[in-house]
């Protein structure tokens, strides 16, 4: 199999960046299953955003923005920030128990997020501070409460 040109180096041949690119999956699916298994999200956990409304709460995992380097002949680091978007349907009432409620759940998440939940073993490692946006988003008619929880990783080989 020939070399991709990345522009980088000939020092990775195309088996090794499409192993590399296969890490990020590990995350992703390690990310999946621990939201899933942590009871928080009712409505579901998915990879990628949702095209129909979510039962709420629910939470959505998607790439938001990434790098790749050379760092030297024989060693390439990638940093992706993840986003695990929560959905919390704004027609639930009370309207400040539903607020409340979402920041909790918010917190909680990032708590357990600080633990290394295993990613270590999937090659990447938590690089800096855990962000959060709050904002809405309407999905298939239907308005959301959403926050953005960004998380940024970095792989290095």
């Amino acid at each position: 199999m020939g070399s991709f040109d990345t522009g980088f180096s000939d020092a990775f041949d195309a088996e090794s960046e499409l192993e590399l690119m296969a890490y990020i999956t590990a995350a992703l699916r390690l990310l999946e299953s621990f939201l899933a298994s942590s009871g928080r999200f009712s409505g579901g956990v998915t990879i990628g955003q949702p095209t129909a409304p979510p039962e709420t709460p629910a939470a959505a995992i998607f790439l938001a923005r990434g790098s790749a380097s050379l760092l030297t002949t024989t060693t390439f680091q990638r940093e992706r920030e993840v986003t695990m978007r929560v959905y919390m349907d704004t027609s639930i009432e009370p309207i400040d128990e539903a607020e409340i409620a979402l920041d909790e759940m918010v917190y909680d998440t990032e708590q357990d997020l600080r633990e290394d939940l295993g990613l270590s073993a999937t090659g990447w490692i938590v690089l800096g501070p855990i962000n959060e946006e709050y904002g809405y988003v309407e999905v298939g008619g239907r308005n959301f409460r959403t926050v953005d929880i960004t998380l940024p990783l970095r792989y290095r080989a």
